[in-house]
């Protein structure tokens, strides 16, 4: 089967995009509007883009009302904070999906608890395992109708106590417990890891 992204509708390529690019990491995003209101709202067209210097990238596509108060508080404060979802964050994380009206805090309706950030003006989320303190780099704009591209620059990693945290190893996976997004209204739990060693190339002695 070959399918043509130019016979496709936008949900129908929406559709089949989140199906297959799977399973993708979810941005809670906490953001803060010139009002002082706080944002909150997760997104799962996110992922790393370089290391030194850090730099995240998330995409935030219209809403129905037009431009989502997520995108627009980044670009007004230039801002945000990713916080990480974990499996005991899921209903709060899906809770705060809900279009409410701009200017009514999520994290207000949801009663979820924030403290201040170590680097930025917005606030993370006490309840998240860990937490990127980003500042904007850069907005592109592609697709149509035009979507949102933000590269955001990590100021601070924020590990919530008690993980496991070596230099050359990262955070271990396991306690993090983070969940992924696959299409529809569908979750996946990180449950099973294993390892693949890098297998050096050898010249083949053969013939």
């Amino acid at each position: 089967m070959v399918i043509s992204p130019q016979q496709l509708q936008s949900r129908e390529a929406y559709a089949l995009m989140t199906s297959l690019v799977i399973p993708r990491p979810i941005a809670w995003i906490s953001s803060i509007s010139p009002d002082g209101v706080v944002n909150v709202a997760p997104f799962s067209y996110f992922n790393g883009v370089t290391s030194r210097p850090p730099i995240i990238a998330v995409s935030i596509a219209p809403g129905r009302g037009g431009v989502k108060d997520t995108a627009r508080n980044i670009r007004t404060g230039g801002e945000f904070v990713v916080n990480l979802v974990g499996e005991e964050q899921a209903e709060a994380m899906n809770r705060t999906a809900t279009e409410y009206p701009y200017g009514v805090s999520e994290a207000d309706e949801v009663g979820l608890e924030l403290v201040p950030s170590e680097t930025i003006r917005v606030p993370r989320l006490a309840v998240a395992p860990a937490a990127l303190e980003c500042r904007v780099e850069r907005i592109v704009e592609v697709g149509e109708p035009p979507v949102a591209h933000i590269l955001g620059e990590v100021l601070a990693f924020v590990l919530a106590d008690g993980l496991s945290y070596e230099p050359l190893r990262g955070v271990e996976p396991s306690e993090l417990a983070l969940i992924g997004r696959l299409g529809q209204n569908r979750y996946v739990r990180l449950r099973e890891i294993f390892a693949l060693d890098r297998i050096p190339y050898r010249p083949s002695t053969t013939g």
